[in-house]
């Protein structure tokens, strides 16, 4: 076994060059800077040997709020992926959130290996611990340590062995099965993870203005309106340029306001946009905190907010029949 472990994960720890921190005097405290950030880097040890990744990392969190991390490499001989049943803090038990190992042992020839007993899936082999979350930058660290066991259909590598690893400011994503996006916010301390992107047939561009349409799949008035100019390049905007409007599980509406001071520290942030042509339409990404208040006076906080929407660039003209002016939006039409 050891020969194959050093065929498949001869990496150096010289690699790690870089990532560890060294020893220093308490005179130097002063020349820490608060804003570093230890750059994202992956090991596993294996029995003999250990392996370190720096890039190419897939961390995902689903619309149930399972996390999963994995690295997909098999062409060098290995497969490596986590999953966690519940995105938070904490320690979990591998029997049930598991570890993966898979290893190349020739032309298209695999062994797997598994942290949960499948003689006895009770039994607890290890921990997998996340330390913090950054949910702002949207990066994942921690730790694990777990025993594997053999496939029962290797027919090379037959003994269990123990793996123990670290992950540190791992970027990750959210996905959803929703084709035209989601909406994920905190609302005063509760995560709103179901929120999907309607987008209209008839276009979502309303009267030069982007409207970017979410709902819940299963508190049918929650709903999520956020509009903007057309032209928005990427960057930061506060409510000077985007527009708000929330609607609780309640019927509660809450709206922003750019000349209100209670909701000031508001911000959108697009990241991304993709041009889709075939279909003419663009994706948008990014991130967002939203105070908005209602015509009661109640504020509420939308805090770590990050969407991913696939928007029909086609526009609609609405003009108020009285005036002759632009009209306003007839909303998100009910399922």
């Amino acid at each position: 076994m050891k020969r194959i472990y050093s065929i498949l994960f001869g990496a150096s720890l010289l690699a790690l060059c870089g990532v560890g921190v060294s020893s220093c005097s308490s005179s130097d405290d002063d020349f820490v800077d608060p804003e570093f950030r230890v750059p994202a880097y992956f090991t596993v040890t294996l029995p003999d040997t250990t392996f370190v990744k720096k890039e190419k990392f897939n961390a995902y969190v689903d619309e149930n709020g399972e996390f999963q991390f994995y690295i997909d490499d098999l062409m060098q001989g290995h497969f490596f992926d986590m999953k966690i049943l519940k995105f938070q803090v904490g320690n979990f038990p591998t029997n049930i959130n598991t570890l993966d190992y898979t290893y190349s042992v020739g032309d298209n020839g695999f062994e797997f290996f598994n942290s949960t007993d499948l003689a006895n899936p009770k039994r607890n082999n290890g921990i997998i611990k996340i330390t913090n979350i950054d949910r702002n930058d949207m990066l994942v660290s921690g730790n694990f340590s777990s025993l594997l066991l053999p496939s029962p259909l290797n027919q090379y590598l037959k003994e269990s062995f123990r793996i123990t690893g670290k992950f540190e400011n791992i970027p990750y994503e959210r996905i959803g099965t929703n084709e035209a996006g989601y909406i994920f916010t905190n609302i005063n301390g509760e995560d709103i993870k179901d929120m999907d992107v309607f987008s209209k047939f008839e276009g979502d561009i309303l009267n030069g203005k982007i409207v970017m349409n979410a709902r819940s799949k299963s508190m049918r008035k929650r709903m999520l309106k956020i509009s903007f100019d057309k032209t928005l390049p990427i960057g930061n905007y506060d409510y000077s340029k985007v527009g708000v409007e929330y609607t609780s599980e309640n019927g509660v509406v809450y709206v922003s306001d750019e000349k209100d001071a209670a909701l000031a520290g508001s911000y959108f942030k697009i990241d991304k946009i993709e041009n889709l042509t075939i279909d003419n339409k663009k994706t948008y990404a990014g991130k967002f905190t939203f105070k908005l208040k209602s015509k009661e006076g109640q504020v509420i906080t939308l805090n770590f907010g990050d969407y991913k929407a696939k928007l029909s660039m086609k526009e609609v003209i609405i003009t108020d029949p009285g005036t002759g002016g632009p009209g306003t939006d007839p909303g998100i039409p009910e399922l």
